[in-house]
């Protein structure tokens, strides 16, 4: 898998880097239907009646040609595309933080938001621990420490194309090894930074392992992927990265 050079950020003589990538998308879990049968049978009659609106006027910015929406929308930092991309149907349609914000501004404000934000610290309310949450520098979202390895690799080797260096030793003649920042499990997966049969443990403790088309099951919940039969390895897969 090669990795961008624009993706590579240098500091203080180590090669730092920083892979994005659009956010792979977490499993739906879907809600519970809830249905109050004895309300029904007590007002068989009474049917639900959809509430007649006036469609909603676009707004302002809506309504300017797409070309000068793109030059506002340009001048926002990741903060604020995120914000305005949940207002409303066309914003999300329109709008993806990902791609428009500067690199630097997304690692930033994920930095700034693990720290920061209340919602993101750890909780030591009585006996009611809960760890806080961490950043990821691929997808460049905040999740829960159950999205990442206990153990993830702190740097990998690149061969001189620019590609991770796996399934053999590195060469230290052509391999150059980068250091890397932190990354969720679903995004160590879909970089080849996490391959098939590798066992992982989570900051929760849950224990994971990838099967052979890179889905992640729990174990021991899950040793044989329904999809490609793929078994869980008794003996966790040897490591190249460091």
């Amino acid at each position: 898998m090669t990795v961008p050079l624009s993706l590579r950020q240098g500091g203080g003589g180590d090669d730092m880097m920083v892979l994005a990538r659009m956010a792979t998308t977490a499993p739906r879990i879907r809600g519970r239907d809830v249905y109050d049968c004895s309300a029904a049978r007590s007002s068989p009659s009474k049917q639900p009646v959809a509430a007649w609106r006036r469609p909603a006027m676009p707004s302002l910015i809506e309504r300017l040609p797409n070309e000068l929406q793109r030059i506002v929308f340009s001048q926002l930092d990741y903060q604020s595309l995120i914000h305005l991309s949940t207002m409303n149907r066309y914003f999300h349609r329109a709008i993806d933080p990902q791609t428009m914000a500067d690199g630097i501004d997304k690692v930033q404000f994920v930095m700034r938001a693990a720290k920061d934000f209340p919602q993101h610290r750890p909780s030591e309310k009585g006996h009611d621990y809960r760890p806080g949450n961490f950043e990821c520098y691929v997808c460049f979202r905040v999740r829960s420490p159950d999205h990442f390895d206990m153990l993830q690799p702190q740097s990998a080797y690149v061969d001189a194309h620019g590609c991770l260096v796996r399934n053999r030793e590195p060469d230290m003649r052509t391999d150059r090894q980068v250091m890397l920042r932190r990354f969720c499990v679903d995004c160590g997966v879909a970089e080849g930074l996490h391959a098939p049969f590798d066992c992982l443990t989570t900051r929760t403790g849950k224990d994971l392992w990838v099967c052979s088309c890179r889905q992640v099951w729990s174990k021991p919940a899950c040793l044989r992927c329904p999809d490609c039969r793929g078994d869980c390895p008794l003996r966790p897969r040897r490591k190249l990265l460091m």
